[in-house]
């Protein structure tokens, strides 16, 4: 609801009439209004204003309401107001009616000015509502639930209105009610900022057959989903806590995406197309090792090596004679590129390799590990291994240009 104080007072009050009779809440009751007729009545006859003067009084009374922000903190003093105004208007214009009209002119001047006493009490009373509206605003940050934020508003002026007339317990009753839709809301517009974009990924995870190929990973990024919208509900203001639990939850719904591509160019693969597919994770893994400065891990099983890299990382750090630094886009730039197998998937995809944290290696192991190695067959390995690599890379570069071209 707006006003236009520039308007003249007849202009203002039929405008004002005319919005308030829409809301369908001008015949509600307001407290003291027994108190505001005889002050009006008091005022009326010691008054030595013009008629006219004093329904301009009010008219300018009821444009700075809109200031204060009368139409919701005390809309029925506002409405009655405007009603009275109109009315004292009217009646002014004629001799017969026109001390009648001087009162009401008077009185819609009182109730806005009791108006203003009201607006300090619900803001008051209704303290933990109006704030909890602001955090709506705040958290609905890309403006999805604006009506329903809106809707809330209303609710609160509902309330206000019950102030006005003096109905205070009912109003509290109200308030709590209206605390708990709201926070219902915050909790879902939460919900829905952090963990949208992952369900988006497990449906491109499911269209990916996730749930057939990679059916474990699947599964368990569903109950990542599951788990982090349990946790939101009951902690959707720890901002920090939340954002970590949704990223554990879209990392799981990428990993069940990728597993499954990944599997979709496995499952056909032919026994020349699988030791391929062996020796580029062997490449991945030799890249990261390399980093260590150490000798090859190349000539024991993929989760041996994996074994070893790890206690090489832990040895490191736990000496602190290097600062180990590995830069994921530098990695990624180095290693080679695998080259497409004849009936398997051409689609690219990111290399998702998991190193079971659950398992661990003894000292004994490790040290039997690196003895079975002989310096011979190391020296061997990483000549075969580097001519294997820049095979598979110059294959993989010849691929790349004819796709290019073709393309």
């Amino acid at each position: 609801m707006a006003f236009l104080p520039k308007l003249n007072s007849l202009s203002v009050s039929s405008s004002i009439v005319v919005a308030l009779s829409l809301s369908g809440c001008m015949s509600q009751q307001i407290t003291n209004t027994k108190h505001m007729d005889d002050t009006a009545q008091k005022q009326a006859a010691a008054t030595t204003q013009t008629p006219q003067q004093i329904c301009e009084t009010a008219s300018l009374a009821i444009a700075n309401a809109d200031k204060e922000e009368l139409y919701f903190y005390a809309p029925l003093h506002l409405e009655q107001a405007s009603d009275n105004l109109q009315d004292g208007q009217d009646q002014i214009k004629n001799k017969e009616t026109e001390t009648e009209g001087v009162k009401k002119c008077f009185k819609a001047s009182e109730l806005i000015e009791n108006g203003l006493v009201i607006k300090v009490k619900v803001k008051s009373t209704l303290s933990d509502s109006l704030a909890e509206l602001e955090m709506l605003k705040q958290v609905d940050s890309d403006k999805k639930y604006t009506d329903d934020i809106q809707d809330h508003k209303d609710d609160v002026m509902d309330i206000a209105k019950k102030i006005e007339a003096g109905k205070m317990n009912e109003a509290m009753q109200d308030q709590a009610e209206l605390i708990k839709e709201m926070l219902e809301l915050e909790t879902d517009i939460v919900i829905d900022k952090n963990l949208t974009p992952v369900e988006v990924m497990i449906e491109r995870a499911d269209d990916a057959n996730a749930d057939d190929l990679a059916e474990k990973t699947f599964e368990k990024a569903e109950l990542e989903l599951e788990s982090a919208r349990k946790f939101i509900q009951s902690n959707y203001r720890n901002n920090t806590q939340v954002e970590a639990t949704s990223a554990v939850a879209m990392r799981a719904a990428k990993h069940a995406l990728y597993v499954a591509l990944e599997v979709e160019t496995l499952k056909d693969l032919n026994a020349e197309a699988a030791e391929k597919k062996v020796l580029y994770i062997e490449s991945l893994l030799e890249h990261i090792n390399k980093k260590l400065n150490k000798d090859v891990v190349i000539g024991n099983s993929l989760d041996e090596q994996s074994k070893i890299i790890g206690q090489r990382v832990e040895s490191s750090l736990s000496a602190q004679t290097t600062t180990l630094v590995i830069e994921p886009e530098l990695i990624a730039n180095e290693l080679p590129t695998e080259q497409p197998t004849e009936g398997t998937n051409t689609k690219t995809v990111d290399t998702v390799i998991e190193t079971n944290t659950e398992e661990t290696v003894t000292a004994e192991e490790v040290e039997t590990t690196e003895e079975a190695v002989a310096t011979e067959e190391i020296e061997t390995t990483e000549e075969a291994v580097a001519t294997e690599e820049i095979q598979t890379a110059e294959e993989a570069v010849a691929t790349e240009e004819i796709q290019t071209a073709e393309q």
